[in-house]
């Protein structure tokens, strides 16, 4: 038994502490403490862009992962429905709370000309087979924030045990039990480290039928959509000594639709979703999801962080970039020190010498025009060589015979620099993180660096097949290394150039 308090990782929003506040409660009745650690995701910071094209990985489940993972917390507490079908390693799915409901519900509006509102596909899609003539726009933000932009449009749908546990759920709202809800729809679940002595304490909180039912439900998606997002709903209820399911796949505009409705004996409840979801995709749904999967852009696994700009700049080509962390940069004291030349290879490496740009040699040998772009823009006035890659520079260095030269950079660096006969003055440590990703399966990955394809390989299992575009030789190598048998590099080495390999890969 464990007796120390139990931490757990959560969202800071209204429903996610009140699901919170339900485990901690669940735990106190069997004599255990715990303890909040709030914890902000992607989706959280972002309350404004449509949720499918953040194009981050774990919008709302990632952050809380690391923070179970580095040690943070125990365990975090999730909605089940929001949590990607697979589970990173050396997590585990350790309990879930009585299902408490799962309908969504329409709440109607004060202004009928306006659009309706939802920010799910599989809503619009169902009621849209429903009422063909009406029109969507997205619906984002808290839970206040949803209901007032609701009541000011012609309406919207919402998920109805969310605003029923808070006590928010209006008076007129329609409980639309003609709809097939998201699977997992309203169970709290708790995902934690990968521990007996947690599965033992968390198995005395776990609800047995709503733990089997939902996982009835996550395997009929995972199947059906192979990590392609799309108008799918199931639902899997107790019916008598019998369990009841209904699933279904629709297109987007919901004009056509595949549903499975069956009874099946409880004690199947491990092979039932996958069945099921193999019956749907036989009577059609797999055509449904081929056109789904060719509308959609590419999802491409990206292994560095972007910003919302470049987001935008892949979407409009057709890539929906899915960033990730893969190195842990911090910042170390320097003093730029005096010398002929100086190099600096990447644009975090150029935002280090800003502070003392005055300082800086007038000659500059700058791997990357990114780099060259936040020097010229702090105010280097200097002579700047700009090259697309180290071995490049180096090439030029011999053979100009350039001396008195200091690299100032990374801690880890692609080349030996002092075997080179340059200084290397280190101005930040850059170091694996090592992320671990609950969905293994990308149309492709974007790579940037040896080190950061290391660090993503290093707890996740990506099919060896899956395309890679690498922005380097060096790059590519690495993938290569790591038995990566489809990856190449883009045509030079920048991030437009990358994003074009990319789109090309839909025509591959």
């Amino acid at each position: 038994m464990i007796k120390a308090t139990i931490k757990l990782a959560s969202r800071t929003s209204t429903l996610a502490l009140f699901q919170t506040e339900a485990v901690q409660s669940a735990l106190s009745s069997i004599g255990i403490e715990s303890e909040l650690v709030p914890v902000q995701t992607k989706g959280d910071k972002d309350q404004h862009t449509a949720l499918q094209n953040l194009g981050q990985v774990g919008i709302f489940t990632k952050a809380i992962d690391d923070a179970v993972l580095d040690g943070r917390a125990d365990v975090g507490v999730h909605s089940l429905k929001d949590y990607p079908t697979g589970i990173p390693e050396g997590l585990a799915l350790l309990a879930v709370l009585p299902r408490d409901g799962y309908y969504d519900a329409f709440i109607p509006g004060t202004n009928s000309t306006d659009p309706l509102l939802s920010g799910s596909p599989r809503r619009k899609a169902q009621w849209l087979r429903k009422y063909p003539t009406d029109h969507f726009a997205d619906l984002r933000g808290n839970m206040d924030t949803r209901l007032a932009k609701i009541r000011r449009s012609a309406g919207g749908i919402v998920s109805a045990p969310g605003l029923e546990r808070l006590g928010m759920l209006p008076e007129d709202a329609q409980i639309l039990e003609w709809m097939v809800p998201a699977p997992a729809a309203g169970v709290m679940a708790v995902i934690g480290r990968d521990d007996q002595r947690l599965k033992d304490v968390f198995a005395q909180i776990n609800h047995i039928d709503t733990f089997r039912q939902s996982r009835v439900e996550r395997d009929f998606m995972a199947v059906v959509e192979g990590g392609c997002a799309s108008p799918l709903g199931a639902l899997c209820v107790s019916k008598g000594a019998q369990w009841h399911f209904q699933g279904v796949v629709l297109s987007a505009d919901g004009k056509r639709e595949v549903r499975v409705e069956k009874e099946f004996a409880p004690g199947n409840w491990a092979t039932a979703g996958k069945e099921f979801a193999k019956e749907v995709l036989e009577s059609g749904g797999a055509e449904i999801m081929a056109e789904i999967k060719a509308a959609q852009p590419l999802d491409i696994l990206c292994l560095k962080e972007i910003n919302a700009a470049q987001r935008e700049q892949a979407l409009n080509m057709g890539v929906k970039l899915h960033d990730l962390a893969v190195l842990k940069l911090d910042a170390k004291p320097f003093q730029v020190m005096d010398s002929t030349f100086f190099i600096v290879a990447s644009a975090f490496g150029a935002d280090r010498l800003v502070p003392q740009i005055q300082q800086l040699p007038q000659n500059a040998l700058i791997i990357g025009s990114k780099a060259a772009e936040r020097l010229q823009s702090s105010g280097y006035t200097g002579s700047i060589s700009t090259f697309e890659t180290s071995l490049e520079l180096i090439e030029f260095v011999k053979q100009n015979k350039l001396r008195d030269i200091i690299y100032y950079g990374a801690m880890r660096s692609s080349q030996d620099w002092e075997a080179l006969g340059i200084k290397h003055v280190i101005t930040y440590t850059n170091s694996p993180s090592e992320p671990r990703l609950a969905r293994q399966t990308w149309d492709g990955i974007a790579a940037f660096s040896p080190m950061g394809v290391a660090s993503a390989v290093k707890y996740n299992k990506f099919p060896k097949s899956t395309p890679i575009i690498a922005i380097g030789p060096a790059t590519l190598e690495a993938c290569r290394k790591h038995g990566f048998s489809a990856a190449k590099t883009a045509t030079d080495p920048s991030f437009e150039s990358l994003l074009k390999a990319l789109k090309d890969l839909k025509n591959d």
